[in-house]
Parts: structure tokens; C-alpha cells; sequence
């Protein structure tokens, strides 16, 4: 009986090891900390690209999110909204958990651990060129829940997140020298690494949320029309900053990487009008007949205009979904992510970063998006990719 309990220990050790086995081309760490998860969205898809061009192995961070009247931030586990196996059939990943659980200690000890910026940020009363990697907030409780702390800074200026320049990262960075390249921030998204998008799947734990959600409402995604509202006021005073002959946020979505769409960025189309909001959705409405609305709002999702509009005329049913009060706010922007990327037809917002991940999903799915303020004969998909 011993001699089978030792060979399965064994087992297990070896299967642990193997499992866990070090990566001798290294590994990128970085922090997620510019915005929610919109924005965190678009700089993945940097980070993903950049990785593998170098060849290393990408820890997978925890996404951050916010709670309301919390002082601090709060660090999800990447695979608690996605699933990491479709990740992996692009690059090398791991979670971050399991990288400092099973890994960290023997290539990237304490004492040896250097964090990476482009150049030193300034601190007030202090001559020390620093990467200031973990001053406020979000940026100090992300590696901290880790017990992450820097033991040096390296400055890589010149060089920057340019996939064409591997060859002189990995001359200038070396595995042998540096095993984590452990960022401050990650690198921003390009348009070349949009198709990226596709290998983020949602979890079973997400995914079987919104299908009793949508069973117990008797909605079928085949005859829903999905609704985002960028209307809070953060994006009020947000829009007040666009100018019509540049992107903002994410509008390249609509507005083309180089503008070359022709569309002009105006207020309507960043904060539109509830007033053209309802006249855009009432023709959406009349086209393509939905039998439900659903909407998604982080400001008011105007339940009740809607309902007086649509109601009776078009024997629709106009509904959003009620978080319980043990749900975080993040969790359940993922229920309204999810329904927003397979419903049959979509109006999104232009410049918003969570219109943006919809919208690439659904790109994916190959269905139609519209945007607020825009003719939908202006508007395409996203081009298939072999990635």
C-alpha cells in the first residue's frame, strides 16, 4: 500500500514539474493599471503581440476593477472572465498566480527583481530616477498582491513596443540576464493586433450567467437588438475633448486608423442625445424587428423612454439586466459584455473602449455592428486574419 502511495506522489511531483517547466526564453509581466477594463481590453492586445514576437512566455495579470467607495483596487484573476486554453494556441501564457506560486522564486528571487519603463518618472521631493512602479493606486495594490517589490529600475529608451525591433530587445534584454521582463505598464494596442481579439473566450462561469438570464427572460439572441449607452457622466466631460479630425479612445473602430472612413468626430456621436438615441433606435427597431432591446448603460439606460417608444408599437419587449446585490459591478459588465457580443444586431458607441471589445467580438461572430451617430453604410467589420 506505501509503495503505491509513494508512486503516485511521485506522479503528481513529476506532473507538477512538468506542468510548470521554466520557460528559458523568459517571461513579460506587466501591469494592467491604465483604466477599467476597456481599456485594459486594448492594451492586452499589445502586450499578447509583443510577447510573442519576443518569444517569451506572457504572465497573465489579474484585470482590476474599482468597487465603489473603496479606497483601494480590486485584482481578479485573469480566468475567472476568460478561459486561458484558446490563449494558448497564440503564445505562451501563465497566470500570474501559478507563475509566483510555482516559478517566480527560482528564476526571479527576491533581490533580483527589476521593474521596466521607458524613462524615470518625476517624484516630487526626490532626485532618485525612478520608475515610480508602485506609487498609488492601482499601481502599488496590483503588485503588492503579489507581494511584489522592486529591488532596481531599468530604462529601456530608445527602444519601445515596436514588434519589427525583437531582434534588438532580445539582444539588449537576454533571458540569461533579465528572465522577467516586468513592466510598470503595458504596451498600447496597434491595429495590426485586433484580430488578437478572438482567442478571449469567455468562461463557462460568465457564459452560463447570461444563458439563464436569457432563458428565464425567454430572449433569444436570434431576434435580440443590443444596446450600449456610454451616457454617465465621466464621458460627458470626457467628449468635451474630442476634435473631428483625430481618433479619441477607441473611435479608430469607426472612424478608421487613419480616418480614412471619412467620418467626422462629433459630440453626437461620442455623447449623443437621448433624443437621437431613441429616433436611431425606433429606425433600428422598424428595420430589422427584434421581439427584445436589451440595454446596457453606465449612466441612465432610459428603461422607460424606450418602453413608452417601442413598447406597443412594436410589440417589443425592452429590458436590462439587474445585477444582485452580491455581484460586483465588474462581474456583472461582463454579463452586459457578453450579451452585447452575440446579440444579432448591435449599436454601440464609437470611442468607448467596452463599445470596442463588443465590437471585435462580434466581428468574430460576423455579425453587424452600428454606432451611434453614424450611417451604417459608412461602417465595416473588421478584416478576417489568419492570427
Amino acid at each position: 500500500m506505501i509503495p503505491k502511495i509513494l508512486l503516485l506522489l511521485f506522479n503528481l511531483i513529476i506532473y507538477c514539474f512538468a506542468q510548470y517547466e521554466v520557460d528559458p526564453n523568459g517571461y513579460v509581466m506587466f501591469c494592467p493599471c491604465m483604466g477599467r477594463f476597456g481599456n485594459q481590453a486594448e492594451q492586452f492586445l499589445g502586450a499578447i503581440s509583443f510577447t510573442r514576437t519576443l518569444n517569451r512566455t506572457l504572465v497573465l495579470p489579474h484585470w482590476i476593477e474599482y468597487p465603489p467607495r473603496s479606497f483601494t483596487s480590486k485584482q481578479v484573476p485573469f480566468d475567472t472572465y476568460f478561459q486561458v486554453e484558446p490563449l494558448q494556441d497564440y503564445l505562451k501564457v501563465i497566470l500570474m498566480k501559478d507563475f509566483m506560486i510555482h516559478i517566480a522564486d527560482s528564476i526571479w528571487p527576491k533581490g533580483k527583481r527589476y521593474v521596466f519603463c521607458y524613462d524615470a518618472q518625476a517624484k516630487e521631493n526626490s532626485d532618485k530616477r525612478s520608475c515610480n512602479a508602485k506609487d498609488g493606486n492601482p499601481f502599488g495594490p496590483f503588485w503588492s498582491h503579489f507581494d511584489i517589490d522592486f529591488d532596481g529600475d531599468v530604462f529601456y529608451r530608445p527602444l519601445f513596443y515596436d514588434i519589427s525591433i525583437a531582434d534588438r530587445w532580445n539582444a539588449k534584454f537576454p533571458s540569461s540576464e533579465y528572465p522577467v521582463l516586468a513592466f510598470s505598464g503595458p504596451p498600447g494596442t496597434e491595429e495590426r493586433n485586433i484580430p488578437i481579439a478572438k482567442y478571449f473566450i469567455y468562461t463557462e462561469y460568465i457564459r452560463k450567467q447570461v444563458d439563464e438570464f436569457l432563458s428565464k427572460n425567454q430572449i433569444s439572441p436570434d431576434t435580440l437588438l443590443a444596446l450600449h449607452i456610454r451616457n454617465g457622466i465621466d464621458f460627458e466631460r470626457a467628449c468635451t475633448y474630442t476634435t473631428e479630425n483625430s481618433n479619441f479612445f477607441a473611435s479608430a473602430q469607426c472612424l478608421g486608423h487613419k480616418l480614412e472612413k471619412g467620418i467626422k468626430l462629433t459630440n453626437e456621436i461620442c455623447y449623443p442625445s437621448e433624443d437621437n438615441i431613441l429616433i436611431q433606435t425606433e429606425n433600428m427597431v422598424e428595420r430589422i424587428k427584434p421581439t427584445v432591446v436589451y440595454v446596457a448603460a453606465d449612466g441612465n439606460p432610459m428603461i422607460d423612454e424606450f418602453r413608452k417608444l417601442l413598447g406597443k408599437k412594436y410589440n417589443v419587449k425592452i429590458i436590462k439586466y439587474e445585477r444582485p446585490e452580491n455581484q460586483s459591478l465588474g462581474e456583472a459588465a461582463h454579463i452586459d459584455l457578453y450579451i452585447l457580443s452575440i446579440a444579432e444586431h448591435a449599436i454601440v458607441n464609437c470611442p468607448s473602449t467596452f463599445s470596442a471589445f463588443a465590437k471585435r467580438q462580434r466581428d468574430i461572430r460576423e455579425k453587424s455592428t452600428d454606432f451611434w451617430g453614424i450611417e451604417n453604410d459608412k461602417l465595416t467589420n473588421e478584416p478576417k486574419s489568419d492570427l
